[in-house]
């Protein structure tokens, strides 16, 4: 396996040695994964993997398994190995900060799907700045953002207390109406005590979703009947509690942005 500089610095991953007999094992072994079937899935994938131990694909996928039926230390170490094994091949002309690993490329999804499994592994190992830094890279190396970092790093930050990432980061995605972008930034603001700002900041965000304001006020926070695992409905209550489930803790911890969400309910009645 190499990473080669196709063009000016973009970069795409290249394993001659995976052959197509390769890929119908592993297309297999997703298939019987999907159908419920996951000991077959297993034994194909471990067989694979015997056969070819640098095969990012078939490791990621492992450790998805691994994770599904409860073995998560083994899942983690899965996903850190695929990780391995993509870094040893990236050479030092990669620049994380300049070099672009485009999601186009077919070829270059396995190692990103892997190193992205491995920043939400730092989440769930209490690593926050690791994972900041994982999820950083991938935003970097492809701006696109189709595994949706973007909606990830704003939690981190605030964890860090590092509110001014969090507004440069609002800034960048400005035309974004995610609530993880939308409503962490009135949140910092807040914060970091900038009242005016955050006021006129959380007015925005709660006229573009106004489900979020609502929940946040809530005393109480039942699981809408639209909440299901996976899938959100932008602009629907699911979303607005996901969001709460992810932030309500921080809104909470700041007299000031209490205050705006309860000044804002005022605005509404009236």
């Amino acid at each position: 396996m190499k990473l080669l500089e196709f063009s000016k610095n973009c970069w795409i991953f290249s394993d001659e040695n995976t052959s197509a007999g390769d890929e119908d094992v592993l297309n297999a072994a997703i298939g019987f994964w999907q159908e419920g079937n996951i000991e077959l899935a297993e034994n194909l994938l471990r067989g694979l993997i015997t056969e070819r131990p640098n095969y990012i694909d078939a490791i990621h996928h492992l450790s998805l398994i691994c994770s599904e039926t409860g073995r998560e230390y083994e899942s983690y170490l899965c996903c850190r190995e695929a990780v391995r094994i993509g870094f040893e091949v990236i050479p030092k002309e990669f620049d994380w900060k300049k070099s672009k690993l485009e999601w186009s490329a077919l070829s270059n999804r396995p190692f990103m799907r892997a190193y992205h499994s491995l920043g939400l592994w730092h989440i769930v190992r209490k690593e926050i700045q690791q994972a900041i830094h994982v999820f950083n890279n991938l935003l970097l190396a492809s701006p696109n953002d189709n595994l949706g970092v973007r909606y990830l790093l704003p939690k981190l930050w605030i964890e860090k207390g590092d509110y001014l990432s969090v507004v440069r980061h609002y800034k960048t995605f400005s035309d974004d109406v995610a609530p993880e972008i939308l409503y962490s930034y009135p949140l910092v603001l807040a914060l970091s005590n900038e009242e005016a700002k955050a006021k006129a900041a959380f007015s925005l965000a709660e006229k573009e979703l106004p489900l979020v304001a609502k929940e946040l006020r809530k005393k109480r926070h039942p699981k809408p009947k639209s909440f299901a695992e996976g899938y959100i409905s932008h602009g629907g209550a699911d979303q607005a509690y996901y969001y709460w489930k992810e932030y309500g803790d921080y809104w909470k911890s700041s007299k000031l942005a209490t205050k705006i969400i309860n000044e804002s309910t005022k605005q509404v009645k009236k």
